[in-house]
């Protein structure tokens, strides 16, 4: 039906319309060969003229008064009713000749009247089935007839009456309020009317409003009362006569010539809109279906169209309206509006009045063109499906305030017309309620309220108050709603089942482009073009001259062409949102690109004063789309959109001729226009730009045409500049993925061509720039932040110090202004724009950007990028600047308040430590720079302990042991470890000889033991394996695993250890041996295996014989004196004492017996002294060694001093028994937990038209099937690697990091693939860094749940068990003592490291409560009873769309089943959760990029950006980029994440609650002496 239906109105156009240039034709248009009864309404008919016109007045009057009020008794309104005496029809007839009388009696006469309208109006009852009694007979028996007179009758009620007061006119509005009710009723109701009446009703009603309207409007007549009124009960009733008895031409000819008449009457055009607008809401159901958008209208809007129409009556109903009132154009020109009989007369017969177009009335046709354009607009789009709820009341809602000031809308006209009193009686109930227009001679003194006036067409509501400018016109409403800074663009999407350009265009295209190329070069205000003239843009040139030389001194200056602005932006605006509905593959005439581009070159014209006007703001609001559609030639308007956009992106206080229009949003438009012009200048290079036709551009032919490579400087110029004065979040957000790109690009171009731009001034712009006369210089760093920085003029330097940088300065660069220099030109290499955009971005972060979350992100994600980015000119000075302005902010933050202190702001925190983790990476020679390290490792120590040992300025210094551990949060300590880890182990060894799949040693306990002498072949079982060596965990987070026998490749006979040591940064694999020697010494050994000794001497050696002494020999001579006495001899003492003398006795004994072993034993050694000696022979080498008890104790594991407490984990270490149940599969665990965080992208491939998830897996089946830059983009994202031999990611849980061995398996021929070869069966595209991994797959089949394959699934998400784990503490105790050793007793107070952990107690549950040593536990801040890895299924999918149109239909949940990457959860991945990115290549060679994601507080992550527009060479490293962003945004943003150390971390303290041995220290060491299991 819908396909019919549309046949048939394209039908009814080409028949009605015939020559598109006579459909403004006012000589009847598309009825032109139809006779006009015009004349007939204008002059009157007969049969509303009564014989008692031919007598004298006061006769008539009597007659009149005395038949009327006896009619009117017998009617039941005053007293019962009767029936009626008339009882012929000569009787009725010569009655109704007195009614029609008394019906233009003046109204004084009230009563008379008011009797006349109460009769006819009960007469008419006849119509219907059942009558009232008091009608007469004969109008009964042939109501129509009688009805019809009785209608023409009624028209002698309507004509103005001359000087009639106000209350006088109130008093005939009501009664003519009665008579429109009654016939209203007498359409809809069930009457029964022939063709005739419905003719004659129809015509009276085009009469009465000619007769009320035609006239210039005065105030307080009779038709400002009544015009909104008849107008509405006109078009009302014309359209249940359209159902119910289709009007002829001639009736459709009179109501259009008519309403050229009552043009310059703003409720015309407001009922136009209204029924046209409920037309196209019931066209729009007819020809597209419920499916299509609807057409949001007023409920009593709602009922004007009857709901038993015809399909081909609405459709041939809506067009002819649609042509009702002409060219809107026209309402430009006042000479042509007041060119009617009324205005004639009407200065004819007025003093005051020189010419018709100087009424007064006719300065409400600003207001009345923009109605008329808003109600076109409206419609357009209704047809593209973005129309709102405000867009009724925007073109049929008249106000109070309008009238006073010839301009406004509805938001200040409500408010302006509450203190008015209405003029107009209270109307009926069905009458709607709204105001009535007036205008007043004050009307160009008031001013136009500029603001008041809410877009008619999408969202566009301006949050801005409304503002007054005088002597301006009604303002454009073309602002687009405001979004919040964390969501996305809300513009209303465009309906995919939307019509044609060219249909839009042929319906509509004409009056846009007429009012788009008001007031241009060429066009005249003062007449109208001539009958059949052609209207395209080279008419415009052609006639342009003779029509400038035309006079408009005849025109008003308050109605000069500026006051119609208003109009013409939305003119242009509707234009623009043609053209950007324009669908992939769809092809638009010549001619409509001709024009628009035409228009266009108009509109974006810039005036002397570089104000935006309504129609710069308009073009640039509704055209963000315009160079992403294909469009054949757009680019020639690229030179004069980057001038628009000069005038309002680098200006903080952009000067706007119409505050309705939103700044941000503006600015946002002119970003999304940016962001798809970036990549022009590389891709197009020296293509000219053909400069449009124009009066000027005929004069100044000799000019050079322009390049796209020359317009590069400008855009980069362009984007700077804008990035420093944005405040908005989400606008700074777009100009951050847009300076990525720039730099990206330029340095792959650069790469490409192997040529980078000179970065060489000559010595005259040197001069100039910097005012010196030196010779020529190279640009490096310096000059360049000077010249950022200083005036042309200044030839001083500017040294960027952290002082400069000061935390909390909120200044920000002063705005550049390259363009206007030479210099400019040179700032757009890759080199230049990465200075410029780090320091640029630098700044910023720590002025402005440091408290909003999302612009942080997004400008540390940039830096990130800038960081990655390939430059061959960069600087190592610049690399470290970039650092040190890093560890500035970071700095900063932690720093701040603690009611500042917030999850965004430690989110901030861990997002610059990943920043400053890739530029460590990136540029490892930073390292080797003193100051840089320094202030690296300060900030490490402030992110690990919360303070720093050097604080600021003035403070003392602090030693580590009296440092207390407070850091900002975990989240922030944890990533200040993961920075020091990769500083000490990755930072310029990376990749590792087992390359960038794997950060950890791929030997485990199997490899290692097939190496061993002991190994006899044959497989070794994991289980086997694991119990030969001994584990420990040292300081509760290292796990070691010691094996003690030899490797088989070493032969010394030294002590020998292999230890594997498992840590939260990976599994490491190192060898041990003890020796007493280098190893270069060492290895020399002798060829002699028994060197042998020398001979021992035979002869005995002469002993000399001599007696000891052990006094001096002179003693003996020393005389004696009485002290020598004091000492008794010891013969004195025994005698005294028998214990005494039985001890010396005793003694004596024992020394004889040795006195007599020591002469025996020396008598035999004399005796055998001739005997030979024996020699002495080392002793056999020994191959057994404890060695695990070596490698402990040296290393410091093995504490012997501390012999006061026997529980051997006082050293921190602990054993585990390999042999328990679960430990293999618990390490295997521990093993398949990555230390780098892991991101899966899958790739999709999407013809044109498809919608299934079959037919979208299949196409990549074969390369026929897929397009070759699809190919190569897959080529770019990664490099191939196959699945079974691979240690790293692999997109499922099921088949990552295990250290296989690898096998030669015969792959199929993979040639004709169009990317099926990567779908994760065999191979996948896999790229790493230090900290991440991303596996990229091509899925080609449809999968079930993967709960039965991946087996790892619940190890690996259960990584601690019960919540028993020992957790970890980041604060000190409050009493004072701060003991951080593992179990330590508090008797101690020794400290640990940065990198050491704090555990609570295994005694947990037995601390007494009131024990009060600082080894008491405390409450950790890390809750451990989620899954771990909660974030790491984010799920990212990449679709290649041919058409842009289906991402609209792109099955994602059918799609899901083949995502499965083993990290699901219950809950299951909704497809709201999912982030898209899609990809549409455009004709031109570049790709259109497409976001599509979850609704949080987190933006979209960077660098791609929604509606950017980029190259293909670096469309694979920005998809990458932003998929690893997208992935650690969604980590950041989950409160129960835990990074992977810190989960390898948790799964180590997990297996030593489960397998710890509790060993007190001896027995420790007799474990450490035996033997393990063999």
């Amino acid at each position: 039906m819908q396909s019919t239906t549309l046949v048939k109105v394209a039908c009814i156009t080409s028949i009605m319309t015939g020559p598109r240039n006579s459909i403004s034709d006012s000589g009847g248009g598309m009825y032109s060969e139809w006779a006009s009864l015009s004349t007939l309404v204008q002059n009157g008919s007969e049969d509303s003229q009564s014989v008692l016109k031919k007598f004298h007045p006061v006769a008539g009057r009597e007659v009149a008064l005395s038949i009327v009020r006896q009619l009117a008794t017998n009617l039941g309104i005053t007293q019962a009713a009767e029936h009626s005496p008339l009882t012929t029809d000569r009787e009725v007839q010569w009655c109704m000749e007195v009614i029609c009388f008394g019906l233009s009696l003046p109204l004084a006469e009230h009563d008379t009247v008011r009797d006349c309208v109460n009769v006819y109006c009960e007469w008419l009852s006849a119509l219907y089935s059942s009558p009232k009694i008091s009608v007469p007979r004969p109008i009964v028996e042939d109501p129509n007839f009688y009805a019809r007179k009785i209608i023409s009758h009624f028209h002698n009620l309507f004509v103005p009456r001359k000087g009639e007061g106000a209350d006088t006119i109130n008093r005939q509005a009501v009664l003519c309020h009665r008579v429109l009710r009654t016939l209203q009723q007498v359409a809809r109701g069930p009457a029964t009317l022939e063709r005739e009446t419905w003719e004659s009703l129809l015509l009276f009603l085009i009469g009465i409003n000619d007769a009320l309207l035609a006239p210039p409007a005065v105030r307080e007549d009779a038709g400002e009362q009544l015009c909104e009124r008849v107008l509405g009960v006109l078009l009302e009733v014309w359209l249940v006569a359209c159902e119910r008895n289709f009007p002829s031409p001639p009736l459709w000819r009179t109501l259009r010539e008519s309403c050229l008449r009552w043009r310059h009457r703003l409720a015309l055009v407001e009922q136009w809109n209204r029924v046209c607008l409920a037309l196209t809401a019931k066209l729009l159901q007819v020809m597209y279906g419920p499916m299509f958008p609807e057409l949001k209208i007023s409920d009593e809007d709602a009922h004007l169209v009857p709901q038993t129409m015809s399909d081909e009556a609405v459709a041939q109903s809506w067009y002819r309206l649609l042509r009702t009132v002409g060219d809107p154009v026209d309402l430009c020109r006042p000479a042509v509006v007041s060119q009617t009989q009324a205005f004639l007369q009407y200065a004819i017969a007025s003093q005051n009045v020189v010419d018709p177009c100087q009424h007064p009335c006719l300065q409400g046709l600003p207001q009345i063109f923009l109605k008329a354009i808003k109600g076109i607009a409206g419609q357009v789009d209704a047809f593209l499906g973005v129309s709102q709820a405000c867009c009724w009341e925007e073109c049929c809602i008249t106000s109070v305030a309008s009238a006073s000031g010839g301009g406004g809308g509805v938001a200040g006209d409500k408010a302006g017309g509450k203190d008015q009193p209405q003029p107009s009686p209270t109307p009926p109930t069905q009458r709607r309620l709204a105001k009535s227009f007036s205008v007043t001679p004050s009307a160009v003194t008031k001013g136009i309220p500029k603001a008041s006036l809410i877009g008619l067409t999408t969202s566009r509501i301006s949050s801005n108050p409304p503002a007054s400018t005088p002597n301006s016109g009604p303002s454009s409403t073309s602002s687009i709603t405001s979004v919040t800074s964390l969501g996305q663009d809300i513009r209303p999407p465009l309906a995919p089942g939307r019509p044609k350009c060219n249909s839009i265009l042929h319906l509509f295209g004409e009056w846009l482009f007429e009012a788009a190329f008001i007031g241009t070069d060429g066009w005249s205000q003062n007449l109208p073009q001539p009958s059949g003239a052609s209207k395209r843009p080279s008419s415009v040139l052609v006639d342009g001259p003779s029509s400038l030389q035309e006079t408009t001194s005849e025109i008003p200056p308050s109605l000069g062409i500026d006051r119609y602005e208003s109009g013409r932006a939305e003119a242009m605006g509707a234009l623009c949102r043609i053209f950007c509905a324009k669908k992939t593959g769809e092809e638009i005439l010549p001619v409509y690109l001709a024009r628009f581009y035409q228009a266009m070159y108009h509109g974006l014209k810039i005036n002397e004063t570089r104000e935006c006007g309504e129609t710069l703001a308009s073009i640039l609001l509704n055209s963000a789309d315009l160079f992403r559609l294909d469009l054949d030639g757009v680019q020639v308007l690229v030179p004069a959109v980057i001038s628009a956009l000069e005038i309002v992106l680098p200006e903080k206080e952009l000067k706007l001729k119409s505050n309705a229009v939103s700044r941000i949003e503006l600015r946002r438009a002119s970003i999304h226009l940016l962001i798809s012009m970036l990549t022009l200048p590389l891709n197009l290079q020296n293509l000219p730009i053909k400069e449009l036709p124009s009066l000027t551009a005929i004069i100044n032919q000799e000019k050079n045409p322009v390049t796209f490579v020359q317009l590069k400087p400008r855009l980069m110029n362009l984007l700077i500049n804008a990035l420093q004065v944005e405040s908005d979040p989400l606008n700074t957000h777009m100009l951050l993925g847009g300076l990525m790109l720039s730099v990206q690009d330029s340095a792959a171009a650069e790469e490409v061509e192997q040529v980078t731009q000179p970065d060489t001034i000559t010595s005259d712009t040197t001069t100039n720039l910097l005012s010196s006369g030196c010779v020529p210089l190279r640009i490096h760093h310096c000059t360049i932040i000077t010249c950022l920085i200083v005036a042309s003029d200044s030839t001083s330097q500017v040294s960027i110090s952290s002082d400069l940088r000061s935390l909390g300065d909120g200044s920000d660069i002063v705005t550049l202004q390259e363009e206007n220099s030479a210099f400019g030109k040179y700032f757009d290499s890759a080199h230049a724009l990465f200075v410029r955009a780090t320091y640029l971005v630098c700044h910023r972060l720590i002025s402005s950007w440091k408290t909003d979350l999302n612009i942080s992100l997004a400008a540390l994600e940039l830096l990130a990028g800038l960081a990655r980015t390939h430059i061959r000119e960069t600087d190592a000075l610049e690399c470290k600047r970039a650092v040190k302005w890093l560890c500035d902010y970071i700095t900063y933050q932690c720093w701040r308040p603690p009611p500042a202190h917030s999850k965004d702001l430690h989110s901030s925190i861990v997002a610059a430590f990943t920043c400053l983790t890739t530029w460590l990476s990136a540029h490892p020679q930073l390292l080797q720079d003193k100051d840089c390290l320094t202030t690296v490792l300060e900030v490490v120590e402030l992110g690990v302990s919360g303070t720093k040992s050097i604080g600021k300025p003035g403070e003392p210094i602090k030693m580590k042991d009296e440092k207390e551990l407070k850091p900002a949060s975990m989240r922030v300590r944890d990533a200040a470890d993961a920075l020091l880890t990769i500083i000490l182990e990755q930072v310029g060894y990376f990749p590792s000889a087992c390359g960038a799949q794997s950060l950890s040693s791929l030997l485990d306990e199997v490899l290692l033991l097939r190496h061993c002498n002991s190994w006899t072949g044959g497989r070794v079982a994991r289980q086997a394996a694991v119990e030969r060596f001994r584990y420990f965990v040292a300081e509760n987070a290292t796990m070691l695993a010691l094996l003690e026998e030899p490797l088989g490749n070493d032969q010394d006979p030294q002590p020998t250890v292999t230890v594997l040591i498992r840590g939260p940064f990976g599994r490491h694999a190192w060898t041990m041996q003890l020796r007493h020697l280098p190893r270069h010494k060492s290895s020399v050994r002798s060829m002699n295996t028994n060197p042998g000794r020398p001979l021992p001497l035979a002869e005995a050696t002469p002993r000399p014989d001599y007696k000891p002494r052990f006094f001096p020999d002179n003693v003996d001579r020393i005389p004696h004196c009485r002290v020598d006495e004091s000492i008794p001899s010891l013969d004195a003492v025994m005698n005294d004492n028998d214990t005494v003398k039985n001890e010396h006795h005793l003694l004596s004994q024992l020394l004889e017996r040795q006195i007599n072993l020591e002469s025996k034993s020396s008598n035999d050694l004399a005796r055998n002294a001739d005997d030979k000696i024996e020699e002495c022979t080392p002793p056999k080498i020994c191959h057994e060694f404890q060695t695990a008890r070596l490698f402990l104790s040296h290393f410091g594991f093995l504490n012997l001093d501390q012999n006061d407490n026997e529980n051997s984990t006082t050293s921190g270490l602990t054993a585990l028994d390999p042999s328990m149940p679960g430990f293999c599969t618990d390490l295997e665990s521990l093993d398949h937990t990555s230390p780098r965080t892991c991101d899966t992208v899958h790739v999709f491939y999407v013809r044109a038209g498809q919608k299934s998830a079959e037919e979208i897996l299949s196409n990549v089946l074969h390369e026929t099937s897929v397009s070759p830059h699809f190919l190569e983009f897959l080529s770019s994202l990664g490099w191939p690697v196959s699945v079974s031999s691979h240690a790293g990611w692999t997109g499922h849980v099921s088949t990552s990091w295990r250290a296989t061995i690898p096998v030669t398996v015969p792959q199929p021929a993979h040639s004709d693939h169009g990317g099926a070869l990567y779908n994760g069966d065999t191979h996948i595209l896999y790229w790493a860094d230090v900290s991440s991994e991303v596996a990229f797959i091509v899925p080609t089949h449809l999968m079930g749940n993967m709960s039965s394959d991946s087996i790892d699934e619940s190890n690996y998400n259960s990584d601690i068990s019960g919540g028993q784990a020992w957790f970890e503490r980041s604060v000190s105790e409050s009493a004072g003592t701060r003991s951080y050793s593992v179990n330590q007793s508090g008797s101690q107070n020794s400290r640990t490291m940065s990198l050491d952990l704090d555990k609570q107690p295994p005694s947990l549950p037995g601390s007494g409560p009131s024990s009060t040593s600082s080894g008491d536990p405390i409450k950790p801040r890390r809750s451990t009873k989620h899954s771990l890895p909660m974030q790491t299924d984010t799920r990212i999918l990449v679709v290649w769309l041919e058409s842009l149109e289906d991402h609209l239909q792109f099955p994602i949940a059918d799609l899901l089943s083949c995502t499965h990457t083993g990290l699901e959860h219950s809950n299951g991945v909704r497809p709201s959760d999912v982030q898209v990115i899609f990809l549409h290549s455009l004709s031109s060679g570049l790709m259109r990029v497409r976001l599509q994601g979850p609704v949080s507080r987190i933006n979209l992550a960077t660098p791609l950006v929604d509606g950017m527009v980029l190259s293909r060479r670096v469309l694979g490293t920005l998809v990458r980029q932003t998929a690893l962003n997208m992935g650690r945004r969604r980590r950041l943003d989950n409160d129960s994440y835990h990074p992977p150390h810190v989960r390898r971390r948790l799964k180590v303290q997990d297996m030593v609650q489960k397998y710890r041995c509790n060993l007190s220290q001896p027995e420790l060491l007799t474990f450490l002496f035996s033997s393990p299991q063999n």
